[in-house]
């Protein structure tokens, strides 16, 4: 059995985190004071699908102590052997079509054969079609007396606001390193196995916050009883801190032969785009460092914004080895006044203090000729095509500058079609969800697509105006 499965909480005293989620659903069992639906949201492995099943468990437990589940009553054995037939589990991607929410309705209905409530665990609920999630709106908010809902999703934005307030939201956090690392260590003890700090921290650290992730990387390094991060570096490639440390030096003195390490890092094997994430948190260390010193950290932030940039656009890169190649030319080509302190730094890294970042000025990126050609361009194609006939609208609110959300989309590497659409639109927001009114099949289009969506959440969230959701129209 896998270790995360195996590991997996069984009661709330074993569920790591989410302390706040944690006391909140136990008062509810000991007060009976239980809603017929519940909303679990938050970042993959974080624990949603985990508290569902326990807050079932508990909700019908025979002889719950302290509120939590016994883990012994009938109630709990059968939940363990997979035979309580009154807890359903749905995953809503295999199941999306309005006649399986049409079945759940029909069969909640009949009493609970063995627990006291018959409940539904649905995971991944924003995988539910339009009309899915209609069916289930009247359940929702009138369940019959003897039904609970459970839903669990990891993009609350997908989910309706008519499912939204039916039901009670508990928002799952990210685990903290302290967290992550509690675990790891009493997986490791009851598995005998001996686990050194550095790779405590290479796990931490590349399982993006989430158990799941961190318990199934714990158990794939695992060699003859033991993690250690000189195995993990030979088998999984991973860069060595001495690599690392003359890649970042020779990122901060523009040096050239930098694309032949990275040429060298690429046919060796080597995970570059773990590599990157590591070279950016070693960056960020340092410039925290730094900061605290009363150092200038201007190129430093200026590096993690184009490295961070890199990682993102690398996402939807047909080759990733490409994207960061073009980063790399970008950043060897900055221009303006020299960092004074260059050879202080270089010593610096070597020594790995964390004077890197102690420059003295700000550098400002070249400006490209043939790519501001090319964008310029484009923006002359789509003011002569369809989106750009239509009138110029503002938006409602005096306070929102259009011109200012395309800058900003810019910044996030939005395309010239999405900044045309944009200027074609009539915005609108009710409480935190955008409204956008397009007048065009192709301007809609635009927006649909995931990553213009992406990058307009981001835009507005760098002018300060988060939003929950984007409505299209």
């Amino acid at each position: 059995m896998a270790l995360y499965l195996k590991y997996r909480p069984l009661d709330f005293s074993s569920l790591v985190g989410q302390e706040f989620i944690k006391t909140t659903l136990k008062a509810a069992v000991a007060w009976d004071k239980t809603v017929g639906a519940y909303l679990f949201t938050g970042p993959r492995g974080t624990g949603k699908t985990s508290t569902a099943r326990i807050f079932a468990k508990a909700i019908n437990c025979e002889s719950p102590k302290d509120w939590d589940p016994d883990l012994s009553c009938n109630i709990c054995k059968a939940f363990a052997d997979d035979n309580l037939i009154d807890v359903i589990e749905i995953d809503a991607a295999s199941h999306t079509g309005v006649d399986n929410i049409r079945e759940i309705i029909e069969k909640a209905q009949f009493q609970p054969t063995q627990a006291k409530y018959k409940i539904y665990i649905i995971d991944e609920v924003h995988m539910l079609s339009k009309w899915a999630f209609n069916a289930l709106l009247k359940i929702l908010e009138e369940p019959p007396k003897h039904v609970k809902f459970i839903l669990a999703t990891t993009e609350i934005h997908k989910v309706p606001d008519t499912i939204l307030s039916r039901c009670q939201r508990y928002d799952f956090r990210n685990f903290s390193n302290e967290d992550l690392k509690s675990r790891l260590e009493f997986i490791a003890s009851e598995e005998k196995v001996t686990v050194d700090d550095e790779s405590y921290e290479y796990i931490i650290k590349n399982s993006e916050w989430g158990m799941r992730n961190a318990v199934s990387l714990f158990e794939q390094l695992i060699s003859e009883d033991k993690i250690s991060y000189s195995h993990i570096v030979e088998t999984l490639w991973v860069a060595s801190e001495d690599e690392k440390r003359e890649f970042i030096l020779k990122l901060m003195q523009e040096d050239v032969t930098l694309l032949d390490d990275f040429n060298l890092l690429s046919s060796t094997g080597k995970n570059i785009k773990n590599f990157f994430k590591e070279i950016l948190w070693d960056i960020q260390s340092w410039a925290i460092q730094s900061l605290k010193n009363g150092q200038n950290i201007s190129k430093s932030v200026a590096l993690m914004e184009e490295l961070q940039s890199m990682l993102m656009k690398s996402k939807n890169s047909f080759d990733e080895s490409i994207t960061f190649r073009i980063g790399l030319l970008k950043l060897l080509s900055w221009s303006g006044e020299q960092v004074s302190s260059v050879q202080t730094q270089a010593a610096s890294i070597k020594q790995s203090t964390p004077s890197i970042t102690a420059e003295t000025s700000k550098q400002t990126p070249i400006s490209h000729p043939v790519a501001d050609d090319i964008v310029a361009w484009a923006e002359n194609i789509f003011a002569s095509s369809e989106i750009s006939t239509q009138p110029q609208v503002t938006s409602s609110w005096s306070w929102f500058d259009i011109n200012s959300l395309i800058a900003a989309c810019k910044k996030q590497w939005g395309k010239a079609a999405l900044s045309m659409t944009i200027k074609g639109a009539d915005f609108d927001m009710q409480w935190d969800v955008l409204q956008i009114a397009t007048k065009t099949k192709i301007a809609l289009g635009t927006l649909k697509k995931t990553e213009n969506r992406e990058i307009l959440m981001l835009a507005l969230e760098d002018m300060g105006t988060p939003v929950s959701d984007i409505k299209l129209t």
